[in-house]
């Protein structure tokens, strides 16, 4: 549960970052650049503390596919822009792929293993 709140957070923050980065305008203009760049460090370093005792990629492919189908789905709906069919088969398998590293490994019944 502490890892997918960590997870959620991390996300969330990074999206946040990514929404003030392109009010910045390259970071131009101050007060943006400075929110991005404060969220952006948040969000690494709850990444880092999630990493902790974890497959770091796995969690890397988690915190990368989430952020970027929200991040698309924020800016299709704040920013106007345009989700072709390409991006939503895009999406389809950055969900498939999350769906799939985020179940635990079925263990395998003691004995059935190679004799050496």
């Amino acid at each position: 549960m502490r890892f997918w709140m960590g997870l959620s957070f991390a996300v969330a923050f990074e999206v946040i970052a990514v929404i003030f980065l392109s009010y910045s305008y390259g970071l131009t203009k101050l007060l943006p650049s400075i929110i991005a760049i404060t969220f952006y460090f948040i969000s690494i370093l709850l990444y880092m503390w999630i990493t902790r005792g974890k497959e770091v990629g796995v969690v890397g492919a988690l915190f990368a596919g989430l952020g970027t189908v929200i991040i698309l789905l924020v800016g299709y709906l704040a920013f106007n822009e345009k989700i072709s069919t390409l991006k939503l088969i895009g999406v389809v398998l950055i969900l498939a792929g999350v769906a799939s590293l985020s179940r635990k490994p079925k263990p395998k019944p003691k004995g059935t293993g190679v004799i050496q």
